[in-house]
């Protein structure tokens, strides 16, 4: 039997919407504008894959490589591929019904990496962050089995494979002591990965994952599981299980989208959440709201440009209206020529691109790319066209890295009561070296950056210090959840005491400021 998953939606917390009726200008022409990026894209319903280039390049098509006893095409969210697009990895079920994750150099025609953990599997989780940077390793979530079935195994798996080895370097389930002493609902739920720097001779190694439950339409936001894969302890921290999360690592930005009832709200007519602002938050640890709906629920927000802009998708839950808007930097905002009933956007080095008209009944399914170019309205290309009717989506594009001076987005100006946050509860790690008033920390920063210490644990307490990176400070009092950080206040010897936080984005992944002695 044909397996159907619907955790693709999960992660994007999608809610089903009426046909859009706003005009689409027309005004593309086939793909000649170059640029530095590609796009693959995929049919699971035919199984075949694409890959598309914006500079007029004949497209590369084939069909997707399944081993000879399987016939079945994994869906889109059992599929990633690795960061400079030559590696694809795969969940598969033969058909014989056994499971396997393996990974296929494309260019090479071979596969690389297979892991088969025995037994019945429900579901595999891959995301675009399952690579590690340099493709060397790939992080699967595996749901076994739901709580109370009888089955002796963990209800659920993280792996960590290295490739041409198949060897598991990393695994965490979750009936792992670490696991179970967080708290946290994570019953009948796949792992899938926002984030992975694999371990290096110096760096230890970070994963970041949430746990989706399986069979439901998503939640506002799920348990932020920050794993470190040097002593495999775990904490909930960051903004990882927020919705429609985007990550930028120069310079170490997140975005995601939240409800505020500080700020209008829309409708629905059917269930789903009013998600109605877009947060920001940065290295230096600001976090704030740079975009309202003003009314429309928002359905999405991605870098595009390289970091430049932002992408946000807004709709009105009792019509059929939608719209992507593109944000600027300085708090500007305008719509985007982008037709109805495009739920995902990825953003390039000098724009975005989208596929038009997937799956709709005798139309012509294209990849569009739009490129700024510094006037008003960005140029719009068309880089492939497939067969009408079918339905494709993207799956791989080149990784935004952004760069070096961006500014931070402007805050949205508040009236009335201030938001309120949504606090992100303290870290728990299993017992060993851990923070506590009456121990010791050390502070850790990256690049040269200096740990804020402030008046009062918040970001609207004044500055009373910075530290540099390896100052030895006294824990004195803690923790304090406030503006989704958690906040200790510290003493160090000669600069006095004040609130710090325990930990910011680093990149595309979280980095502990105060780390326990």
């Amino acid at each position: 039997m044909q397996r159907f998953t619907r955790t693709v939606a999960l992660l994007a917390v999608a809610v089903a919407l009426a046909a859009g009726l706003l005009p689409w200008s027309g005004a593309a022409r086939p793909a000649e504008a170059g640029g530095s990026w590609s796009a693959w894209l995929y049919n699971p319903e035919t199984g075949r894959l694409v890959h598309a280039f914006p500079d007029g390049a004949a497209p590369v098509e084939m069909p997707f490589p399944l081993p000879p006893d399987t016939s079945r095409y994994p869906s889109l969210n059992q599929v990633a591929i690795s960061p400079d697009g030559s590696l694809l990895a795969m969940c598969l079920y033969n058909d014989s019904d056994e499971f396997s994750v393996r990974v296929y150099d494309i260019y090479n025609e071979v596969y690389i990496a297979a892991y088969i953990p025995g037994g019945p599997v429900m579901e595999c989780g891959l995301t675009p962050q399952s690579f590690s940077e340099d493709g060397s390793q790939v992080a699967v979530g595996i749901f076994n089995h739901y709580p109370g079935d009888g089955d002796p195994r963990p209800q659920w798996e993280l792996v960590v494979m290295q490739m041409h080895t198949s060897a598991i370097l990393h695994r965490i389930d979750s009936s792992s002591p670490a696991i179970t002493a967080l708290g946290a609902d994570v019953d009948g739920a796949v792992p899938f990965v926002r984030s992975f720097q694999m371990a290096t001779p110096s760096f230890p190694g970070v994963l970041a994952f949430i746990p989706v439950r399986w069979g439901t339409e998503g939640f506002r936001e799920y348990p932020s599981i920050v794993w470190q894969l040097s002593d495999g302890s775990v904490s909930i921290n960051g903004p990882y299980g927020k919705t429609s999360l985007g990550l930028l690592p120069n310079p170490s930005e997140a975005v995601w989208v939240e409800e505020d009832d500080a700020f209008p709200k829309g409708e629905l007519m059917g269930p789903g959440y009013l998600f109605n602002i877009v947060m920001y938050s940065n290295k230096a640890g600001d976090r704030y709201p740079i975009y309202s709906g003003a009314g429309q629920i928002l359905g999405a927000s991605v870098f595009i440009d390289n970091g430049r802009r932002l992408a946000i998708r807004t709709f009105d839950g009792m019509s059929s209206a939608e719209q992507w808007w593109v944000l600027a930097r300085s708090g500007e905002y305008s719509a985007l020529p982008i037709p109805a009933r495009v739920y995902q956007v990825w953003g390039t080095v000098d724009g975005y691109a989208f596929v038009a008209s997937s799956g709709e009944p005798g139309v012509t399914p294209e990849l569009r790319y739009h490129r700024f170019t510094g006037g008003p309205a960005p140029e719009q290309y068309v880089a492939w066209s497939g067969t009408p009717g079918e339905y494709w989506s993207i799956i791989w594009a080149n990784p935004l890295e952004g760069e070096a001076g961006l500014p931070p987005f402007s805050p949205l100006t508040i009236i009335g009561p201030p938001p309120v946050m949504t606090d992100t509860p303290a870290p728990v790690t299993p017992p060993g070296a851990v923070l506590a008033p009456g121990g010791t920390a050390r502070v850790q920063t990256t690049a040269g950056d200096m740990l804020r210490v402030r008046t009062g644990p918040g970001l609207s307490f004044a500055i009373a210090t910075q530290l540099t990176n390896g100052t030895l400070v006294s824990v004195l009092e803690g923790p304090v959840s406030a503006d989704g950080l958690s906040w200790w206040r510290i003493d160090a010897p000669g600069r006095g005491s004040g609130w710090a936080v325990e930990g910011v984005m680093d990149g595309a992944s979280y980095l502990q400021t105060l780390v326990p002695q």
